[in-house]
């Protein structure tokens, strides 16, 4: 392991700095036996809790209700229930509400999904049949259901996919008090995520963040999109949008659900939950090859059996090699100053090269900590500092920017935090990353030149 750091020099004036460390680890987001690289798929299931929108909502929790086939409801204790299956993190980790923290949300869960899992590239698709209802609004409004049908989950090579449902608006009252009709609007992509969102539960099971900050939409006849929302104090900076296929097909009635229309408040519980995918493989009978079964040997006769493997060109190893740009340079915050009612400073992390070339496209990550800032005996927390990751140049190299830290929410960049990443299986290339870093202090925090450590390692 070698470690570089650079200091950094915040204060009232403010410092961060940035150390590098390069250890050698490998994981893979699937496991899976080498006789075949197309296997099948049995058994499969997901569990999914829509949004943290659909936690709270204006009138509580929405229902879910009429479910079908192989689809059941998991009861969370937001809603008094028991199920302990499903479980996320609160706002700003996912978009499951602040107050809920400790509590599990409703989810819906469906079972005996079937497809194919490609172990040389890594591709997953799969397929569910039943269909269950959720609305949001109390019964006695009419409002119509929302229902959706034999969900599907395609992952390509890179790590990115979707999640696909037919979609049906119900019979109901729409906005005005007018009766409507109901309506199928056949199979949509409800979510889609990128490189870097698939993430290990352990040998069978993996969490998908579905993509939401930064996707625009353009909704004819509802609310503009709002584009402006900024990472700090107790806000997330969130804006974007679940899939716009999905978003620009609903009617207006629902369609605010699934994107942001403000800042804050009820917006950060817009973004799609994580879902719980859970499959194994099953390679299949192997094909023994040969002539044919062997003669039976007679008296005398002792069979020598013998296997002679293929000759394969052995692959060029290839490297794993990352930079920072200008080598070890200080981040300088500049001085702080006063904005409601904190002490707040911003500066921008050098941007960061990773080029991966070796053989097996393993995963790998840039994660980032920072220490506690000193000056002389005054210290205050690494917490305090965040980022919001993202990625500059070409991205050859299958990619994906790490999550937004919000300064002074829970531990900040205090706990380790992913700057990129990408999965195994990802094509053999480079790109850049970077990071605009945010502090946030309290008023009285002592004055004077502080200096921390932002420490970055490569894992992979």
């Amino acid at each position: 392991m070698h470690t570089h750091r650079h200091r950094t020099r915040p204060t009232h004036r403010l410092v961060a700095g940035a150390a590098v460390a390069a250890i050698g680890l490998g994981t893979v987001w699937v496991a899976a036996p080498a006789q075949a690289a197309e296997q099948t798929v049995e058994g499969a299931s997901f569990v999914w809790g829509l949004n943290g929108y659909a936690q709270k909502g204006i009138f509580g929790p929405w229902s879910y209700k009429n479910l079908t086939g192989d689809a059941a409801q998991l009861v969370g204790s937001v809603s008094g229930g028991t199920q302990s299956e499903y479980v996320v993190d609160p706002v700003p980790a996912t978009s499951f509400p602040a107050e809920h923290a400790g509590k599990t949300p409703n989810a819906v869960k469906f079972t005996e999904g079937s497809g194919t899992y490609d172990a040389d590239t890594h591709e997953l698709a799969l397929a569910w049949s039943g269909s269950y209802t959720v609305n949001a609004y109390p019964a006695q409004f009419g409002a119509p259901d929302e229902i959706y049908a034999n969900p599907q989950l395609v992952v390509e090579a890179d790590g990115s996919g979707s999640f696909s449902a037919e979609f049906t608006l119900g019979a109901g009252i729409d906005m005005s008090g007018n009766p409507v009709d109901e309506q199928s609007y056949g199979r949509l992509d409800l979510v889609t995520f990128s490189p870097g969102s698939v993430d290990v539960v352990d040998a069978d099971t993996v969490r998908i963040t579905p993509d939401f900050q930064g996707i625009e939409v353009d909704p004819a006849d509802s609310s503009p999109q709002t584009r402006n929302c900024v990472a700090s104090g107790t806000a997330t900076g969130w804006w974007g949008s679940w899939a716009p296929e999905f978003v620009n097909t609903l009617p207006g009635s629902v369609r605010p659900h699934f994107y942001s229309t403000g800042c804050g408040g009820m917006q950060d519980l817009k973004p799609a939950l994580p879902i719980d995918v859970t499959y194994a493989v099953d390679a299949g009978p192997v094909d023994p090859g040969g002539p044919g079964e062997p003669e039976e040997p007679g008296e005398g006769d002792v069979p020598i059996d013998v296997t002679v493997p293929e000759v394969e060109e052995p692959e060029e190893p290839g490297e794993f090699v990352w930079t920072i740009e200008g080598g070890t340079p200080a981040v300088s915050l500049g001085t702080a100053t006063v904005r409601d009612g904190s002490f707040v400073a911003s500066g921008v992390l050098p941007k960061v090269t990773i080029t991966d070339t070796r053989a097996g496209q393993p995963a790998w990550a840039i994660n980032g900590s920072v220490s506690d800032f000193a000056s002389g005996s005054k210290t205050f927390s690494g917490k305090y500092l965040g980022w919001g990751p993202a990625l500059a140049g070409d991205n050859t190299g299958g990619a994906g920017n790490g999550r937004v830290v919000v300064a002074g929410e829970g531990e900040g960049l205090k706990a380790s935090s992913t700057l990129a990443s990408a999965p195994a299986g990802h094509p053999k290339g480079s790109v850049q990353a970077e990071a605009a870093i945010d502090l946030r202090l309290p008023l009285d925090t002592g004055a004077g030149d502080y200096t921390g450590i932002l420490t970055l390692t490569a894992v992979g």
